[in-house]
């Protein structure tokens, strides 16, 4: 019978054997990790990428030029408003904004809703900016103002983004330490139907506000000084927005906040984009951050072969051309007013009222901070 044989283990061999085990209880446990990692990132891409409406990407020819896309970003962004009765979405809020990557600043051109694009777009009758997101050709509806924007203005479009009107009420009332607004003037709505009017702030401050409130006081159409004074009360609301934002969020308030308005919005960016982005403006000073809203003529026209009149703005085009050739193409060739496609004058019909030219504004997020007090 053969004698079983038992073989001696060194202890360089126990060391070998320890490590190997070791070695594989390391990789296994990294081959783990990197798969719930993955699936993580996996699923947050899946969860965030399905919080807002996903558009089509903007063609090669509209985008900024290759050279310069490390330099600068250009996106439309606009407030889309369905009011009762309404069929079709109006761009009541049109920002262009350029975000100036190398020299770290933003600026935001503010387009008025009634200015006057031309007789050659196609807006619903109205031959206002604001009706081509509806009236066009293209079957993603922000397409139509997209292209609008490139050829009137010679300014290229990279990406944009729309919120329903809703958006501002959620997002405001999303913010869990509430929202802080300085109101610059007195605020009086007014009923359209009763003319009855309500005073709704009384006098110049900071207050705490709702996304109701805050809706009311940036759409209210009752300001002394009309869309003037109108536009000045919106610019406070950006400066406030990016104040409670920059001093108060935090991460898992940023996804709290997304999280409850994103259904609200179409873009064609991948949220890593906008979180950059988002990053980017984040650590721009509030100095850097510049609001233009170009000087307009007004006037209340009955167009050719109409019987009623419409309120309409055209764009002072040579301090429009130099207003755009200054901020919003900072690494491109000027473009003088001769070429841009915008009208200049108003449309044919019969002119029954000249409103004369609101002169432009231009000043910055810190500016518009410094002029509000202190809050208590």
């Amino acid at each position: 019978m053969a004698e079983k044989k038992h073989s001696r283990v060194t202890e360089s061999e126990k060391k070998r054997h320890k490590k190997a085990v070791k070695r594989n209880r390391f990789l296994a446990g990294l081959g783990i990790t990197v798969l719930v990692v993955a699936l993580v990132v996996f699923g947050v891409n899946k969860f965030i990428s399905g919080m807002y409406n996903n558009g089509e990407t903007i063609d090669e020819d509209i985008r900024t030029a290759d050279d310069l896309q490390d330099k600068v970003i250009n996106v439309l962004v606009c407030g889309i408003d369905y009011e009762a009765g309404r069929d079709l979405g109006m761009t009541d809020v049109i920002m262009y904004v350029t975000l100036d990557v190398e020299g770290n600043k933003v600026s935001a051109l503010q387009i008025p809703r009634d200015v006057y694009i031309g007789d050659d777009v196609k807006t619903g009758g109205t031959k206002k900016i604001n009706g081509v997101y509806s009236h066009g050709d293209e079957k993603n509806q922000i397409m139509n103002l997209v292209k609008a924007v490139n050829d009137k203005l010679s300014l290229p479009v990279d990406h944009y983004v729309t919120l329903d009107m809703e958006a501002f009420v959620t997002m405001v009332n999303g913010i869990d330490w509430g929202f802080e607004m300085y109101v610059p003037c007195e605020v009086v709505l007014k009923d359209n139907k009763t003319g009855q009017e309500t005073v709704m702030i009384a006098e110049p401050g900071w207050y705490t506000l709702s996304g109701e409130d805050v809706e009311k006081i940036v759409r209210n159409r009752n300001y002394g000084g009309s869309d003037t004074q109108r536009s000045e009360v919106q610019r406070y609301f950006y400066a406030s927005l990016i104040k409670n934002f920059k001093d108060n969020l935090t991460v898992s308030d940023f996804i709290k906040v997304m999280s409850r308005f994103t259904t609200y919005i179409t873009t064609d960016m991948h949220w890593t984009t906008i979180a950059s982005m988002a990053k980017f403006g984040f650590g721009v000073d509030f100095n850097d951050m510049t609001l233009i809203k170009p000087a307009t003529h007004g006037y209340n026209v009955i167009y050719t072969g109409n019987t009623y009149e419409l309120n309409i703005q055209h764009f002072e085009k040579d301090e429009l051309a130099d207003t755009l050739n200054e901020h919003f193409r900072p690494y491109q060739d000027p473009v003088p007013a001769d070429e841009l496609e915008i009208p200049g004058t108003p449309p044919a019909g019969e002119v029954t009222k000249d409103f004369g030219v609101v002169a432009a504004s231009e000043t910055t997020i810190g500016e518009l901070l410094g002029n509000a007090p202190a809050q208590q």
